[in-house]
């Protein structure tokens, strides 16, 4: 997806477009699919940059009560950065789960607390 392709979207459509790509990146790691992976995660990048230039990465807290943990995982992730006291209680929770996500939300707190998580 271009940049240009973001830069024209709502907010309402930067949102969706971050969750449905959230979800996508969980099923293709799932499958294996690297590539279907990289792509989500390429959307879901986009999305987020857009969404901060407008100062409207607040729009993404509703997320983290939505059912699909890899979609709240990311969020939370990308939480820590403009709403830590939202986004860090959902890793916790997430880092104590069994696999991929529990995973993500350690190494991602554990950057946070460390100083060197980046955002993209």
């Amino acid at each position: 997806m271009s940049t240009r392709r973001f830069q024209k979207a709502s907010i309402e459509e930067l949102v969706q477009w971050y969750a449905e790509s959230s979800i996508a990146y969980g099923q293709a790691l799932e499958a294996a699919d690297s590539r279907s992976a990289n792509r989500a995660a390429d959307k879901i990048s986009g999305a987020y940059r857009e969404l901060r230039s407008r100062d409207a990465t607040s729009q993404l807290l509703p997320l983290l009560q939505h059912e699909n943990e890899t979609l709240r995982t990311n969020v939370a992730a990308h939480a820590l950065e403009f709403a830590p006291e939202f986004g860090e209680p959902v890793l916790l929770w997430i880092e104590k789960r069994p696999g991929r996500n529990g995973l993500a939300a350690h190494y991602a707190l554990k950057a946070w607390r460390e100083g060197t998580l980046k955002f993209p």
